[in-house]
């Protein structure tokens, strides 16, 4: 597992995080919106963004893929990831990570070639790929946020059953949050527990963050209509973080995070 500090360098009271993932380029339903609505809002808060890649940003499907998505797909996988890096390239001094995907994984099961990576070494920002799993390190002003990066795995169909997989990986990895995609849901969900504090001498909360992280897909005519699932509305969620620093036997800070759906 990778662990990646933020290129965050600015010292604003509040970081906005992107989770961006599960666009699924070259799909026929791919929508091309709603992603450049969340880049045009990250280009307004530019000097304090960040983007984390979920995966699953091309359909790449083949002959051994399941369903029909190889004579459905708009585009050839390799014109897919040349869509991507186009599309994330004014950004890519924003992205502190990526994570490999399903649908990436295609290519690399069948060949060996992980699209994911030539997407990431295409932007220049290979030191940035975390394969499978990462935690990336926002850390800024004496605040410092772990966030556990994931693209996620298996079936299901309900909400809760998302979020108790997401649960799990408290079991992998200690953070702050948790990041999923795969589900192409927004939902997040909070789990706290006691912490001693041994410098104020009683017990400390700390609240864990669970997000699932949204998509760019349509509903109609998709696999999510053939299966009988929801239709869910497009889109990805945005993490803010915050804090405020107080001196209290040394420098400390209460952790604050708003997560908007």
């Amino acid at each position: 597992m990778k662990y990646i500090q933020s290129g965050y360098k600015g010292t604003h009271d509040e970081v906005i995080v992107y989770p961006i993932g599960d666009i699924h380029i070259g799909s026929p339903h791919y929508n091309p919106k709603v992603v450049k609505k969340h880049l045009k809002e990250i280009e307004k808060n530019r000097e304090n963004s960040r983007i984390l890649l979920m995966g699953d940003l091309i359909e790449c499907a083949t002959k051994n893929s399941v369903g029909a998505g190889v004579y459905e797909q708009t585009m050839t996988p390799e014109e897919q990831v040349e869509e991507a890096i186009k599309l994330f390239e004014p950004y890519k001094d924003l992205i502190d990570g990526a994570v490999l995907g399903n649908h990436e994984f295609r290519a690399f099961k069948d060949t060996g070639v992980d699209l994911m990576k030539s997407i990431c070494r295409g932007l220049g920002i290979v030191d940035r790929y975390m394969g499978y799993y990462g935690v990336v390190n926002i850390a800024w002003n004496s605040r410092s946020y772990h966030l556990a990066v994931w693209h996620g795995a298996g079936g299901g169909s309900s909400v809760s059953g998302a979020l108790n997989k997401l649960k799990k990986q408290r079991n992998v990895v200690l953070a702050d949050i948790y990041l999923m995609g795969h589900f192409h849901r927004r939902t997040a969900d909070t789990e706290m527990f006691l912490v001693p504090d041994p410098y104020n001498k009683n017990m400390r909360e700390l609240i864990q963050y669970f997000v699932i992280t949204g998509s760019a897909l349509g509903w109609e005519g998709s696999y999510a209509e053939m299966a009988g699932l929801n239709p869910q509305t497009p889109g990805f969620p945005k993490i803010i973080l915050g804090g405020k620093i107080y001196s209290q036997n040394g420098k400390r800070f209460t952790k604050k995070v708003k997560v908007i759906l």
